[in-house]
């Protein structure tokens, strides 16, 4: 497997991944804040990766 990340992952990564805040991840996950970055990280990517299939979807 390439453990390469690919240079405009990293351009954009500051733009779309936040300093961790608390206030946005679930209760139950306030005293564990590398999962409770980590999941709010992950939703907002998933979030996103939809948003650009749907315009995708949009130009076809």
């Amino acid at each position: 497997m390439d453990n390469q990340i690919p240079a405009i992952v990293e351009d954009l990564y500051p733009y779309f991944v936040m300093s961790p805040d608390p206030a946005r991840w679930p209760d139950y996950l306030q005293d564990d804040p590398i999962k409770g970055h980590g999941l709010y990280a992950f939703y907002q990517g998933l979030r996103l990766g939809l948003q650009i299939a749907a315009a995708g979807l949009e130009t076809v």
